[in-house]
């Protein structure tokens, strides 16, 4: 049988922000159904990484396929590299799932409201599907009984299980989390951790960005080591934690197991 097709596929990333270079030839391809987790010290290119996966970060270099579709540019006929319309990047990003640190709720809007709200507007979706949509969403979070809750009477844990659905009511081909759990209050990580275990087992593709240790020995397919800007290893969990290869995934392993 023929793989199907890489939904990300990165060859020879560079990234500049602010004059320095904050990815420097990253490659990487995510399967479907695959969850990746990104891990490394601060500053090594993670969340930029991650940031380019959905245009909200401009390469400078190299190709990057999302869903087979390059994201954040486009190639003209004469060859040359251009900035995507912003109409055709708004419609490709609609395919991506994003989940930052904060949740980024709209505090006007009931939890249910901020499900439904995007399909509604930016799919037009009628009402009448989306709002039972965000209800199931809501009950697969395990939050069904604050579909009326504003976020400020939500704990962190619940605003970012309502920031997850929200993601989700879009029907995304990719979910992408930046380090989800790390605004949070220890008592209310598992609970965060315990819904995006659930969306692995049900094979939604997944790139993570977290400190996370456990998270990512339980459940990633594969964990990617980065360090200033490059990727300098990748490994399914079991072999990366048990015999890290390269000398900087051996020293950051050594600061935080």
């Amino acid at each position: 049988m023929t793989a199907a097709p890489a939904i990300v596929t990165a060859r020879d990333l560079t990234c500049t922000l602010g004059g320095r270079r904050v990815l420097d030839g990253v490659s990487l391809d995510v399967a479907p159904g695959e969850v990746v987790v990104l891990v490394g010290p601060s500053g090594a290119g993670k969340t930029t990484l991650l940031r380019t996966m959905n245009g909200l970060e401009t390469i400078d270099g190299g190709d990057l396929l999302v869903a087979g579709e390059p994201m954040g540019y486009r190639v003209d006929s004469t060859g040359a590299r251009r900035d995507l319309p912003r109409r055709i990047l708004t419609k490709r990003r609609q395919e991506i799932g994003f989940v930052f640190q904060h949740f980024n709720l709209f505090p006007h809007m009931t939890a249910l409201e901020n499900v439904w709200h995007a399909p509604v507007r930016v799919r037009k979706t009628p009402r009448s599907i989306a709002i039972p949509q965000a209800e199931a969403l809501l009950a697969r979070v395990g939050l069904a009984d604050k579909a009326d809750s504003r976020p400020n009477k939500l704990s962190g844990g619940q605003q970012q299980r309502v920031a997850i659905a929200r993601a989700l009511a879009m029907k995304p081909q990719l979910m992408l989390f930046d380090e989800p759990t790390s605004a949070l209050d220890p008592e209310m990580v598992g609970e965060v951790l315990d819904v995006m275990r659930e969306l692995a087992a049900d094979h939604m593709t997944m790139v993570v960005v977290t400190h996370e240790m456990g998270f990512a020995r339980e459940v990633a397919d594969r964990v990617v080591v980065m360090d200033a800007g490059k990727v300098v290893e990748i490994a399914p969990p079991a072999a990366l934690f048990a015999n890290p290869q390269h000398v900087r995934t051996q020293a950051f392993l050594s600061k935080i197991l």
